[in-house]
């Protein structure tokens, strides 16, 4: 239920954040700075990260769509136990889902941040939940993967000291 509540709260951080920006911003209008660090732009993107893909709006859409699912279905069939993994897998499907909501409802996904201190592209809310998630399953994996440290173990000899 926990993990729900992430997901939730993400999506929906995600999609009042976008919906006040539209409301209330005009497209490509910088409404907020921190000198030097960011600048929050309102802009559409019609791609994927980096822009890649931009105008394939029902592709990105369905891909969106389908990862969300495929996050369902692991959680169902895997019962993942491990709560960094459970944290990672809720942010990555939150932000999936805000940015399908995006690309479903408005046929562009609304991006705002703008980070000044290196040449990045402009991302959202959604965008910060998959990246962290993503970075979480490897600090998971290298970490605390049972699976893969018992094959590890395995392939070193069984690390029962007898080689």
């Amino acid at each position: 239920m926990l993990y729900a509540i992430i997901a939730a709260a993400i999506v929906i951080a995600d999609f009042a954040v976008k919906y006040l920006i539209k409301a209330n911003v005009e497209l490509n209008e910088v409404f907020f700075k921190i000198p030097r660090l960011f600048d929050f732009t309102y802009v559409r993107n019609r791609g994927a990260a980096f822009s890649m893909m931009s105008g394939r709006i029902q592709i990105l859409s369905v891909i969106s769509v389908a990862f969300c699912i495929g996050v369902i279905i692991y959680w169902a069939v895997k019962k993942p136990s491990h709560p960094l993994l459970k944290t990672a897998l809720s942010m990555m499907f939150a932000g999936a889902l805000g940015n399908a909501i995006d690309r479903i409802a408005y046929g562009y996904v609304v991006d705002f941040i703008a980070a000044r201190f290196i040449d990045f592209p402009v991302f959202n809310i959604a965008d910060m939940a998959i990246t962290i998630g993503a970075a979480l399953v490897i600090i998971y994996i290298i970490f605390f993967d049972e699976d893969k440290n018992n094959e590890r173990n395995k392939a070193d000899g069984g690390g029962d000291g007898q080689n």
